[in-house]
């Protein structure tokens, strides 16, 4: 890793590929968060993102859980324009390749999910 300072390091793992974190300790954890990959992220885009965490930990704030904070925040503000039945369809979509029986999971979330989405006009 090479040091910029302030935290800020650029990540360097073989063979060609380099990333941005910042490391920095927050109620006496040693964390280390990524930035974004060189050289997509340059030298002065990596210090304003490492600047802007620098001060949300000044707040008091874990830049890291912040960051997973506005994630959430944009999640729920996305869905809340979803219906139930484009809901349900991307619920089946995101979670049907990590289902170990596909066949029971088919019987019982396909089924449910379907019958309350041919209702979902009550909604």
């Amino acid at each position: 890793m090479h040091c910029d300072g302030g935290g800020l390091y650029l990540r360097v793992a073989p063979p060609s590929a380099a990333s941005w974190v910042l490391r920095y300790m927050i109620d006496g954890r040693a964390r280390t968060m990524g930035l974004g990959p060189f050289p997509d992220i340059d030298l002065k885009e990596a210090r304003l993102r490492a600047h802007e965490a620098r001060k949300l930990k000044i707040d008091g704030r874990d830049p890291i859980e912040a960051r997973r904070e506005a994630k959430a925040a944009k999640r729920i503000e996305d869905a809340k324009g979803m219906t139930f039945k484009e809901c349900g369809e991307a619920y089946i979509a995101s979670h049907r390749d990590g289902w170990r029986n596909t066949t029971s999971a088919a019987k019982v979330t396909y089924s449910t999910i379907r019958t309350l989405m041919a209702n979902s006009s009550a909604f």
